[in-house]
């Protein structure tokens, strides 16, 4: 029994750590990737106990960050958090505007972003019905650190290095909803923001988006902030439909697949000479669970992944160069 209770165990991780990835283009490999990586590990390896969980996982979010005070930061007043948030806009439609020449490896020039970051993605806890496993939670991040490839983009949410690809599709022909090169934040997206200024003139810009579920790119308050993972159906569904030892115990797919961001901010460094961002760090938080799950003969499993993505701009040249193999001019 314990050793069909760990198969069941691996499999339902496996779901959530594909549905981490939504919307990747490299689905299939991480899919593949990640199953045979965990049915490697030999039996045996797992310890029985468990912890219990946060009951309050999916609550509200509190603020997290320091309340504002108005007053006049790097020559620029704010009255309000409104225009916190509306300054942060106009800066960063004022960054993406602006690129730079890139070497590829072919050794042509590109156009791209001048501002791109650098990104890091950490798996902060992983639950089995309702509790965590501490071997699981030892196991599997670096299993995601092997699967996951970092990549380098302009400020988020961004769907293409090169600006003239950065809409919803990444595509100049067919764009999409939503031009990516402009901010679609709006005041009424922010639980909370705060301005201080910095010795050497600039000021620091700090913004916590209100939560929400199943963000889609551009759309709502995550998903005009961060890189959100989009609608996860069809990534599911080809899920269960490439393993058939994947079905669902009760309720569809849209039912029983739950996406939930909250916590999560975004820390600018702003030249108010040029209007524009010189720095930035982006901590989108966000929670994927899936439940009613049947794996083989075991029914009616659940298996929840937090998921933390960071995003640092400027990224290194190092980086840069790691990630794409490009040099800047």
């Amino acid at each position: 029994m314990k050793r069909t209770l760990k198969r069941v165990l691996c499999a339902v991780l496996a779901i959530t750590l594909l549905l981490s990835f939504a919307g990747c283009a490299k689905i299939s490999y991480i899919a593949n990737g990640t199953i045979g990586a965990i049915k490697e590990i030999k039996d045996g390896s797992w310890k029985t106990d468990t912890q219990a969980t946060d009951s309050n996982m999916n609550a509200p979010s509190e603020i997290v960050i320091d309340s504002f005070v108005a007053g006049t930061y790097g020559g620029v007043e704010f009255t309000s958090e409104e225009d916190v948030v509306n300054y942060y806009i106009e800066c960063y439609d004022n960054t993406k505007a602006q690129t730079a020449n890139y070497i590829d490896a072919d050794g042509n020039t590109q156009e791209f972003y001048a501002l791109v970051g650098e990104e890091k993605m950490t798996i902060d806890n992983i639950l089995v019905d309702g509790t965590e496993n501490q071997m699981l939670n030892s196991v599997v991040p670096g299993i995601v650190e092997t699967a996951f490839q970092y990549n380098v983009y302009g400020l988020p949410p961004c769907n293409n290095r090169n600006p003239l690809l950065d809409n919803t599709n990444g595509d100049a022909a067919n764009p999409g909803a939503y031009d990516l090169r402009t901010s679609h934040f709006k005041p009424e997206y922010a639980l909370a923001g705060n301005v201080k200024e910095n010795s050497d003139g600039t000021i620091t810009i700090t913004i916590q988006p209100k939560d929400a579920s199943m963000s889609v790119r551009g759309e709502d308050s995550q998903g005009s902030f961060f890189e959100v993972l989009n609608d996860l159906g069809a990534t599911v569904n080809q899920l269960f439909t490439d393993y058939s030892m994947l079905s669902w115990a009760s309720g569809t797919t849209e039912e029983n697949c739950l996406v939930n961001y909250k916590g999560g901010t975004g820390t600018v460094t702003i030249d108010p000479a040029t209007k524009t961002i010189t720095a930035a760090d982006y901590h989108m938080s966000v929670t994927v669970e899936v439940k009613h799950a049947n794996v083989t003969a075991i029914k009616d499993k659940s298996g929840t992944i937090i998921i933390s993505h960071y995003l640092h701009y400027p990224a290194s040249d190092e980086y840069i160069y790691k990630a794409k193999t490009l040099t800047r001019v």
